[in-house]
């Protein structure tokens, strides 16, 4: 199977500390009076996820095959997809962040999985809210559109089932190739950062991988964030 051409991508449980949350019928519930301190820019080598995790988490053994500390540059040949061609766009993250990396994991000579995530670290939680509305904006537009992969030539359909004021997934399919392959995707907005996660494969199991992705992300945001 050929390497489908997904970019040159190098792409919420809290975690609650002890003293920080109480527990309300069983849920633990955060301490208003506890203050979130912002992340740091270097904190996005400890909100990525390793090889080693991602092995855990995917199933099979991958290796870093792309690794960045800027954004994803380019445009869909469709506008409003832009920002959710692969995990790490420019058009999503912008270039107001303190810190961002990027990174592309795939199966090596397998071909079976390509998983990429992104880490993006703003000056404030405001800040940050502010890039995740920009980079979601068109996102509703871009559902059931059709488009080549930026600075590729493959085709693919895009499906965006869910967006909130914090949470972005969607998912694109790969269309006039002969077998099956999807890119699941999500974006969460947390304290003062982005994280995004993309899992390609040849069925729907890249969907439960994108949130277990984020979900870790969103676990050490928090964790660094003293929450």
């Amino acid at each position: 199977m050929r390497l489908p051409p997904v970019l040159g991508v190098l792409g919420a449980a809290a975690v609650m500390l002890a003293g920080c949350a109480q527990t309300v019928g069983g849920t633990a519930v955060s301490n208003p009076a506890q203050g979130i301190k912002p992340l740091r820019a270097d904190d996005t080598e400890q909100v990525l996820i390793g090889p080693a995790a991602l092995h855990d988490i995917v199933g099979v053994k991958l290796q870093v095959d792309a690794d960045q500390t800027r954004p994803i540059p380019g445009s869909s040949a469709v506008p409003a997809c832009s920002a959710l061609d692969a995990a790490g766009m420019a058009a999503f993250l912008g270039d107001e962040w303190l810190g961002l990396h990027v990174m592309l994991f795939t199966d090596g000579d397998r071909h079976d999985h390509v998983v990429a995530e992104a880490v993006a670290i703003y000056p404030e939680a405001a800040s940050a809210a502010s890039q995740f509305m920009t980079g979601t904006k068109n996102a509703k537009a871009c559902d059931g559109q059709r488009a080549l992969s930026t600075g590729g030539d493959a085709a693919w359909k895009f499906t965006v089932p869910d967006i909130t004021a914090d949470t972005v997934r969607w998912n694109k399919q790969q269309i006039g190739i002969p077998f099956n392959w999807t890119c699941h995707a999500e974006a969460r907005l947390r304290n003062n950062a982005i994280v995004q996660a993309m899992a390609c494969q040849g069925d729907d199991g890249g969907q439960v991988t994108v949130t277990r992705m984020t979900d870790q992300m969103s676990a050490s945001i928090w964790e660094l964030s003293g929450r």
